[in-house]
């Protein structure tokens, strides 16, 4: 699964990445996880709100931090 975490760099945006990361540990690997800081990609994928996070090409969390245990669900979908 590839997991995209997007955002220009700032606190909240190191945070979702580091909980992304986290998660992918704890659902026993197997995941890339991608940063895009990238603003004309963002708005191409209609991201209005940073942090934000895809899983496999789907916006599933936009414009706030989600915790680890939030993003193992949802991998484990």
């Amino acid at each position: 699964m590839l997991i995209e975490v997007f955002g220009p760099g700032c606190a909240k945006c190191q945070v979702m990445e580091k909980h992304a990361k986290e998660a992918v540990e704890k659902s026993g690997g197997g995941h890339q996880v991608v940063k895009i800081t990238d603003y004309t990609a963002m708005a191409s994928r209609g991201i209005l709100s940073t942090p934000a996070l895809a899983l496999d090409g789907q916006i599933k969390v936009q414009g706030r931090v989600a915790s680890s245990d939030e993003i193992l669900t949802l991998i484990q979908g």
